[in-house]
């Protein structure tokens, strides 16, 4: 007698559950925002050991003035230690890695304004600087900027620094500083330019006096 033929698998059936494709959603977010946190600590890595030109795990100012140099963006060496002070929490008279990484956070996550955030501005623009040649992409950077201040106000400086030629396609540093500026007062004027509200280091009262523009 021959033996019956062996039964066909059983089909699960199809599971329609919402909150286990809630789950893999959440996982898979989990796992792209940890891959962009690693991303941008490397980043952040390779930018302070750029600006350590003496690789002893701190940067003083006179590293600092050597790094602006090669952007061409030349400051008074009081100026660049005013940038250091800001964030020298030990008052060593250098930033070191874990300063640096501690400022960068604070000021990526501020939503004041009020953060002293000069020192920051160089390091964000080393971190898109992947070639070291002292310029990053302008779509890379107004992408950046975007997130801080808004399309409209960005959109509106770059076109007065560049017009509506499209022909630019890297920036400065001293022309990225400039647009975060400008879009900064555009944000805070809802759109118009007003006289400078220069944020000076915690504790200190702002200021309007033109001529400490250069503290910005």
């Amino acid at each position: 007698r021959p033996s019956p033929p062996p039964a066909a698998p059983r089909a699960e059936p199809p599971c329609g559950c919402p909150a286990q494709a809630d789950n893999e959603k959440a996982r898979r977010e989990r796992e792209r925002r940890e891959f962009k946190e690693a991303q941008e600590l490397e980043s952040l890595r390779r930018a302070f050991k750029r600006m350590d030109k003496k690789a002893d795990g701190k940067i003083d100012v006179q590293e600092l003035l050597e790094e602006l140099e090669f952007l061409g963006h030349k400051v008074k060496p009081q100026e660049a230690a005013l940038i250091i002070w800001e964030v020298d929490d030990d008052a060593d008279d250098c930033v070191d890695w874990e300063e640096f990484r501690t400022m960068f956070y604070r000021i990526r996550d501020d939503q004041t304004g009020c953060e002293p955030r000069k020192l920051c501005n160089v390091v964000e623009f080393l971190m898109h600087d992947k070639n070291f040649n002292g310029s990053i992409d302008l779509d890379e950077c107004v992408t950046l900027l975007y997130q801080r201040y808004g399309k409209e106000a960005v959109d509106e400086r770059v076109k007065e620094m560049f017009g509506d030629a499209d022909t630019e396609k890297n920036i400065s540093f001293s022309k990225f500083v400039a647009i975060q500026k400008r879009s900064s007062k555009l944000k805070a004027t809802g759109g118009k330019a007003s006289a400078a509200m220069v944020p000076q280091v915690k504790g200190l009262a702002y200021v309007t006096d033109r001529a400490m523009q250069h503290l910005l």
